[in-house]
């Protein structure tokens, strides 16, 4: 008797395809505004080095964005506001449903949290009115993630989360033809040491100048909060 022969197995490794961006656009109005809603998710690419040969740029991360654009607007004139939460940990959640969005979340006096069912209510204050709005999600908050294979760690400490946060911002303008924008950058906590941060990042590495800073919480100086 012959041992029955086995065709060889070929061993095929899969491979993922190039992540791209996955945004959604919508329209609504709001007290009078109508507007463009976009929420998604885009890719950070950045470049790659082996032995210091440029192996062109590798997606690691996807970060989580929402923006509100004023329909109708001159973008030259329009500013556009980049906003985000503290911690670090925090996504803007709280800056965009809480106070600054088109939508708010329903809140008794003082901020207090009403018992369910909750709702959403049409925000009267909304600095829409004013400026279109973009909401970051730093990576490892809400939906941003580094990709597999990436170490999430590595977007923790203060220089990369402060380089992809300055990336996001410099696609995003890119992307929407606002470069002679009147930009602003909006951190709270946390986040207002970001956008000092950020400020001279983004002069430095994309020659992106903005015109001001909105500062809530401001953290300027760790060393001088008093934890309890």
């Amino acid at each position: 008797m012959t041992e029955e022969q086995k065709p060889d197995e070929k061993k095929t490794e899969e491979v993922s395809p190039d992540p791209t961006d996955q945004l959604v656009t919508t329209s609504h109005e709001v007290n009078g505004l109508r507007y463009t809603a976009t929420a998604g998710r885009v890719v950070l690419r950045f470049e790659s080095h082996t032995e210091d040969k440029f192996d062109g740029h590798k997606a690691k991360a996807e970060m989580f964005v929402v923006s509100y654009v004023l329909e109708g607007a001159d973008p030259g004139t329009r500013p556009v506001v980049f906003a985000f939460n503290g911690g670090p940990g925090s996504s803007s959640v709280w800056l965009h449903l809480g106070l600054l969005g088109p939508r708010r979340v329903v809140m008794g006096d003082a901020g207090a949290l009403l018992p369910p069912p909750y709702d959403l209510a049409d925000n009267a204050e909304t600095l829409l009115r004013h400026a279109d709005l973009v909401f970051i999600d730093p990576v490892s908050t809400g939906y941003s993630r580094a990709l597999k294979g990436e170490k999430s760690k590595e977007y923790h400490g203060f220089t990369a989360d402060m380089e992809s946060i300055g990336e996001l911002i410099r696609l995003w303008t890119s992307r929407n033809g606002r470069w002679l924008s009147p930009k602003y950058l909006c951190g709270e906590s946390y986040g207002t040491l970001r956008a000092a941060a950020l400020a001279q990042h983004l002069q430095e590495r994309h020659t992106l100048y903005l015109n001001g800073l909105i500062l809530i919480s401001s953290v300027l100086n760790i060393g001088t909060i008093e934890f309890h």
